[in-house]
């Protein structure tokens, strides 16, 4: 069964930036996904994570210099068991 969730999608200019994140982030923090086509940005890919996490992901990108291109929340499907 699948079920629509609420997720914070973070967007990049370049592949190197959702790369970047993905290496700072701590272990279960997001992931990097296939940009959803409800959204335009240049390379393709975004980092997805629990909305609750917003303020820690913007914090690290600042921290690590960390460019991104837009942040939204967007309802997205989620496996369940």
């Amino acid at each position: 069964m699948r079920k629509r969730t609420p997720k914070l999608i973070i967007s990049f200019d370049t592949t190197l930036a959702a790369m970047a994140l993905e290496k700072a982030a701590r272990p279960g923090l997001g992931r990097v996904i296939p940009l959803p086509a409800k959204i335009a940005a240049e390379c393709g890919l975004a980092f997805c994570a629990n909305i609750s996490d917003e303020k820690e992901i913007v914090e690290l990108m600042k921290s690590s210099g960390i460019k991104h291109s837009d942040i939204r929340i967007i309802e997205l499907y989620e496996n369940l068991p």
